[in-house]
């Protein structure tokens, strides 16, 4: 459950409100001013929570829930618990999730800067912007209303950030221009140098590395993940993409909108993922390779070459999944065979 001591609980809300939500009615026959406190887990709801039922795998937690309300598909309304007002959506864990953020929505700035933190006279700082301890805002910076800057973080020269952005302790921000909406987490550094040299026996020679970072609105960045600037094409983050903790992306790529990007993934310089792409864990990506959209990479795959729209693709080298569970089995067969004769 929510403890209050960390979150601070808006509402309560009636059904009513909380049917106006995207995707969410109120079943037949229940009241709608069933007053709702807060939320949480079927087996830890009480009177006055809404929880919700997404996995038929907990169907005895949901005819023992002693919550007030539950969100639900119609496959259930054979079977309530008594007492037990239902609310009606296709996808109980998508609909959950909104009314979760009703009831704790993201903190905006309040206005307050703190008296440690420095800020050029040249910085524009929206209304409600709120700068936390220690923070440094460089020359020609826009910071947009209602956005946090957490404390010890860094904001670059030039460097805007839109509307209602939410950004860590200890974030350094360079060379990009963010959207609005965006939530940056602790330790993410944006806009360093791509790894990018040429070779050379006695000393390698850097390239100067001359673009940008373009991040869109509606984005997520997991603490401690890195992206570079671009070496002259910028690389570019669409809107609604959302990237897990501990994620590289190299100079020039170019991230579509709604691309999922798991934890410890590595994006090579001049990648392109399109949008709505699903990157799994540990995945490492070659450098001048496209996945196409809809695309997913299973966890810890190695892609050397293009992925195809929709694929599903694993293993090293990545290839399609059927194939390489195929192959798989295959050498499992093998090797039990040749056991056997010896």
């Amino acid at each position: 459950m929510p403890d209050p001591h960390f979150f601070k609980v808006a509402g309560p809300f009636s059904l009513r409100e909380l049917a106006e939500v995207p995707d969410v009615e109120l079943a037949a026959g229940v009241d709608p001013d069933i007053v709702i406190s807060d939320v949480r887990p079927l087996d830890q709801a009480g009177e006055g929570d809404l929880t919700f039922l997404s996995n038929p795998k907990y169907a005895d937690e949901f005819l023992k829930t002693r919550a007030s309300a539950c969100i639900a598909t119609k496959k259930v309304l054979d079977k309530i618990p008594k007492g037990l007002a239902i609310l009606l959506a296709e996808d109980p864990y998508k609909a959950y999730a909104r009314i979760a953020n009703k009831f704790y929505p993201p903190v905006l700035g309040n206005g307050d800067i703190h008296p440690t933190a420095i800020i050029s006279p040249s910085a524009e700082v929206g209304d409600n912007a709120s700068i936390g301890p220690y923070v440094v805002v460089e020359d020609r910076v826009v910071i947009g209303a209602n956005s946090i800057i957490g404390p010890h973080s860094v904001i670059g020269q030039g460097v805007r950030l839109g509307k209602d952005c939410r950004i860590g302790a200890g974030v350094l921000l360079s060379y990009c221009f963010i959207g609005d909406n965006v939530s940056i987490y602790n330790g993410v550094k944006i806009g360093q140098d791509g790894f990018g040299f040429a070779p050379d026996l006695e000393q390698h020679v850097k390239i100067p590395q001359l673009g940008r970072v373009l991040i869109g609105s509606n984005v997520e960045i997991g603490a401690n993940s890195t992206i570079d600037k671009g070496a002259g094409p910028d690389t570019r983050i669409g809107d609604n993409t959302w990237i897990d903790n501990l994620v590289q992306i190299g100079h020039n790529a170019n991230i579509g909108k709604g691309v999922i990007i798991v934890s410890q993934a590595g994006i090579s310089g001049s990648t392109i993922i399109e949008d709505y792409a699903v990157i799994g864990g540990q995945a490492g990506l070659a450098g001048h390779i496209r996945i196409g959209a809809g695309a997913q990479i299973s966890a810890k795959a190695g892609v050397i070459s293009d992925v195809p729209a929709g694929e599903i693709y694993a293993g090293f080298p990545a290839q399609p999944r059927k194939q390489f569970f195929r192959q798989m089995a295959i050498l499992n067969k093998l090797s039990k065979n040749k056991g056997s004769a010896t």
